[in-house]
C-alpha cells in the first residue's frame, strides 16, 4: 500500500534523488534563512515589550515568549536527538502558541498603525506560517521513522501529506485565526523551496509542477476570496 501511487502508474523518484538523506518534500537549505527575519523581528518586539507596557505588549508577550522557548527546545531536539516523531510532537504546541499570538494581534488590527504594529504583524505572520510549513514537512519523516523507511520511500504519499496538511491549515488560519498576508508568504516560501528542491536537486519535475500549481492556488484562495481571521 505504501507504494500504491507507483503501482497505479505514477513515476517513482527512485534513484534520481541524490544520496544525501534529504527527502524530496523538504525545502532547499537556503530557504530556512527565513528564520533570520523571524529572529530579527522577535528581537525588536522583545525590546519593545521590555520597555513599553502597552495593550500590544500585554497581548503578545505570553504567546510569543512560550513560542520562543518551544522553538529553542525544538531546535535543540532536532540537533541533539534527531528523532522525527519527537520533532513532530514538539511542533504541535509550538504551532498552537504561534497561532495564538497571530490571533491576539489580529484582534487589534485596524486600531491604528505604527512601526511596532507592523513588526508584530510580520513576526506573528511569518512565525505562524513557517511553523505550519515545519509541521507539515515533519509528518512524512515521522511516519517514515515509524515504518523504518528511507527518505525517498513512499514519496508521492509524502508529498501529498505535506500539501494537504498545509491546505487544511491555511484554510483554518484565514477563516478563524488571522487576516495577515505574512502567513501566506511564509507558506509560499516553503512551497517554493520544495519546488526548487525537486527541480534543482532531485530532478523530479512532477513534484515541482504539482507544488507550483498548489502554491499558486493557495495564494489565489487568500488574495481573491479574502480572509475572516479573528472576526469570524
Amino acid at each position: 500500500a505504501a507504494y500504491l501511487p507507483s503501482q497505479l502508474g505514477f513515476p517513482s523518484i527512485g534513484a534520481r534523488a541524490t544520496a544525501d538523506g534529504i527527502p524530496p518534500e523538504l525545502p532547499l537549505g537556503p530557504f530556512f534563512a527565513i528564520w533570520g527575519i523571524i529572529f530579527l523581528t522577535y528581537t525588536v518586539f522583545g525590546l519593545y515589550a521590555i520597555f513599553q507596557n502597552t495593550e500590544l505588549s500585554r497581548r503578545l508577550s505570553f504567546p510569543l515568549t512560550v513560542s520562543g522557548v518551544l522553538t529553542v527546545i525544538w531546535m535543540l531536539a532536532q540537533q541533539m536527538i534527531g528523532q522525527p516523531v519527537l520533532n513532530l510532537l514538539l511542533l504541535g504546541p509550538l504551532l498552537w502558541f504561534s497561532w495564538n499570538a497571530a490571533l491576539q494581534f489580529d484582534k487589534m488590527r485596524g486600531l491604528g498603525g505604527s512601526m511596532i504594529k507592523w513588526t508584530a504583524d510580520v513576526l506573528t505572520g511569518l512565525l505562524s506560517g513557517w511553523i505550519t510549513v515545519a509541521l507539515a514537512i515533519s509528518i512524512p519523516g515521522a511516519f517514515r521513522s515509524l515504518l523504518n523507511q528511507g527518505p525517498t520511500d513512499s514519496e508521492w504519499i509524502a508529498l501529498w501529506s505535506v500539501l494537504i496538511a498545509i491546505s487544511i491549515a491555511t484554510w483554518f488560519y484565514k477563516e478563524f485565526v488571522s487576516r495577515t498576508v505574512w502567513y501566506y508568504w511564509a507558506a509560499a516560501w516553503g512551497l517554493l523551496g520544495i519546488l526548487l528542491n525537486n527541480w534543482l536537486r532531485t530532478g523530479f519535475g512532477y513534484f515541482g509542477w504539482i507544488t507550483l500549481f498548489f502554491g499558486c492556488w493557495l495564494l489565489y484562495r487568500r488574495f481573491v476570496t479574502g480572509a475572516n481571521g479573528s472576526q469570524t
